[in-house]
């Protein structure tokens, strides 16, 4: 059903895709500088388009949709027809990790193996971008475009937030969206003799 749901979003959104860029404002303000970037939520690569050619990064790219990744091949990304619990990437093989504002879709049974995936990917020293809803939640509802499937509104950065290894650098709210910022630190837990 998401896969379905995922090529109605594409066609519904590929107009706007790419008219603005929290994330690559975020990324710009904070002085981040990839090597090698992931993004789930992808649609048709323009945003890892924008960040191989600023940066001169590997990047990979993973959406639900089907046309979604279709349309990726005119602007050379490599992408996956893929949902967030299981990622493309080898271990540590990532610095920066965004989550183009898909979170919201997912099922809450799947949240804990979608933070570990992204744990499994993120090389220690490297960043996580989480672009979602600016909502006070948890809730959910129906979601409009597909009443059979919910949309949940939650800080989807605390996923990741609440463990020691993760740092928030910076979380800015735009148009009622969430662009937060963490950064991955295996030294965060001193060792004692």
């Amino acid at each position: 059903m998401i896969e379905s749901e995922g090529d109605a979003w594409f066609m519904r959104n590929r107009d706007k895709i790419g008219l603005s860029d929290p994330v690559g404002d975020a990324l710009e303000e904070l002085a981040i500088t990839p090597t090698s970037v992931l993004e789930v939520g992808a649609a048709d690569g323009w945003r890892l388009a924008k960040l191989r050619d600023k940066y001169g990064c590997k990047i990979v790219g993973i959406d639900p949709s089907m046309a979604a990744c279709n349309a990726a091949v005119a602007r050379a990304v490599p992408m996956y027809q893929m949902t967030a619990n299981g990622l493309p990437a080898d271990d540590r093989s990532v610095d920066l990790l965004i989550y183009g504002f898909c979170l919201y879709l997912t099922d809450p049974d799947d949240w804990m193996r979608i933070a570990s995936e992204g744990d499994r990917v993120l090389r220690d020293g490297g960043h996580i971008v989480v672009h979602d809803f600016a909502d006070t939640g948890p809730y959910a509802k129906p979601y409009k475009h597909h009443p059979a499937l919910l949309s949940y509104h939650f800080d989807f950065a605390q996923l990741w937030a609440c463990h020691p290894f993760y740092e928030a650098v910076s979380r800015d709210m735009i148009d009622r969206e969430w662009v937060t910022v963490l950064k991955k630190s295996t030294n965060a837990i001193p060792v004692w003799p």
